[in-house]
């Protein structure tokens, strides 16, 4: 693609915004970059920029005369500024549908509602550990398009989110997965039929020489990708599969063509990564078909200790266990979480909502945990749906609510941070609001 004095405009000057410009404006593209915020709010980001960049802060109004649109995930696709370009047939694009158009590495790519930076980050450990050349980035860390340019790279490893995945047309990785689907992001797309049918668009373009790896045990992937002809295998930590990787007397079993091949034992891996099997199972398959051999992949299992505000052991005080799951931002998130504690639970949920149901909550709740505790602006919604059925209360702070927590639980029991809520009426983000629940335990 020749981009050449080609006049794009990009939408958002956050990191893949920025990353998208640069890379544009480096192949000679004539790019504006377009950002509702005021440049007051922007300036650290302009001075990242190439200095060929036109900017407009301050505004969503299209300059008119673009070939090219280039939106960065927080900007809806249905926005209604996109309209004039709609209706003129002008290309949208995400940065992940911009970025697969210039590489010919193969891509192996992960979405999911819940685990896929985990996912991702294995995937590149394992892959790194058997000798490859690999790359990781996109929702997780570095933006995609800033991956492309390397040379002697042997695979991209990149999580994609839905929003990326609005404004995707010929995206095709070598290796599809997808983790999981439950409702998330509500707010922005509405339905979850219209999520899920994102999810599957990361399949679409696949053809027979590549692969698709989904979850069995999920009602909303496991059928999957039925137009497509990409040849399916399947993960489950609950049954055996045709085609795939599933846990068998207590190992991660691989199995491909009939012939079954045991990884490890559970019980060899890391206690983070026990509660997030799930995921495990996923790279592990993923890497397998990548021809990794199964020693490599099993010793690459065992060192990993999972990813920062997912699951993460902070400290045992007292005989409880204190664990931060502050990136656990959906009910999905929370529902695995807790179905993977077989111990009494102090839990501490809330924050902002996503427009999420909180009704499937309900039953978990009651059989899993001893005592909740309730921050942010979806207190009111909680105690709508608990409706008084058991033991909750709020807090006013993060320090309150671990204060709580300490008075409600016993030598032996687990404080979980698992808000199924977005972070922003309380916290800068996930990060932030674990950061902070860690520094309050080890401070106790």
């Amino acid at each position: 693609m020749d981009l050449n004095n080609k006049k794009i405009t990009v939408v958002g000057m956050g990191r893949s915004g920025i990353a998208s410009a640069n890379f544009l404006a480096g192949r000679k593209a004539q790019v504006t970059l377009i950002d509702s915020k005021e440049k007051k709010v922007l300036e650290e980001a302009i001075t990242q920029l190439n200095a060929s960049v036109q900017i407009k802060p301050g505004t969503t109004a299209l300059p008119g005369d673009e070939e090219l649109i280039i939106l960065s995930p927080g900007v809806d696709i249905h926005s209604s500024f996109l309209d004039p370009a709609r209706r003129q047939g002008i290309p949208i694009w995400s940065e992940v549908e911009l970025a697969s158009r210039f590489t010919s590495t193969p891509i192996i790519a992960i979405t999911g509602t819940n685990g896929k930076s985990t996912c991702t980050t294995l995937i590149g450990k394992i892959l790194q550990r058997a000798g490859k050349k690999v790359l990781v980035g996109g929702n997780i860390g570095i933006p995609f398009i800033s991956l492309v340019d390397q040379k002697g790279i042997d695979f991209l490893v990149v999580e994609i989110s839905s929003f990326q995945l609005e404004a995707v047309e010929t995206f095709q990785p070598r290796i599809s997965i997808v983790l999981n689907i439950t409702p998330d992001h509500l707010d922005r797309h509405k339905t979850l039929e219209t999520y899920i049918a994102l999810k599957e668009r990361i399949i679409d373009n696949q053809i027979e020489s590549d692969c698709c790896l989904l979850n069995q045990d999920n009602a909303n992937t496991k059928n999957l990708g039925l137009k497509s002809s990409a040849q399916k295998f399947f993960f489950s930590s609950k049954e055996t599969v045709d085609q795939g990787a599933y846990l068998k007397e207590n190992h991660l079993v691989l199995k491909k063509d009939g012939t079954e091949k045991k990884v490890c034992r559970i019980e060899d891996l890391n206690q983070v990564m026990q509660w997030q099997v799930e995921n495990v199972l996923a790279a592990s398959l993923a890497c397998s078909l990548l021809d990794i051999p199964t020693e490599s992949i099993a010793e690459s299992l065992k060192q990993f200790t999972g990813m920062e505000h997912r699951m993460e052991w902070v400290r045992t005080f007292r005989g409880i266990d204190f664990v931060n799951d502050s990136k656990g931002t959906n009910v999905g998130a929370l529902q695995k979480s807790l179905e993977s504690l077989s111990r009494p639970i102090v839990l501490i949920a809330g924050g902002k909502d996503k427009g999420s149901d909180f009704l499937p909550l309900k039953q978990i709740l009651k059989q899993r945990v001893k005592h909740l505790i309730l921050i942010g602006e979806t207190q009111s919604k909680f105690r709508q749906v608990l409706n008084g059925s058991f033991s909750y209360e709020d807090a006013n702070s993060m320090e309150d609510a671990v204060q709580q927590a300490i008075g409600k639980a016993a030598s032996g029991d687990v404080v979980l941070l698992s808000p199924a809520c977005a972070s922003f009426d309380m916290f800068m983000d996930y990060a932030d609001r674990g950061n902070q629940f860690k520094t309050i335990v080890h401070q106790l």
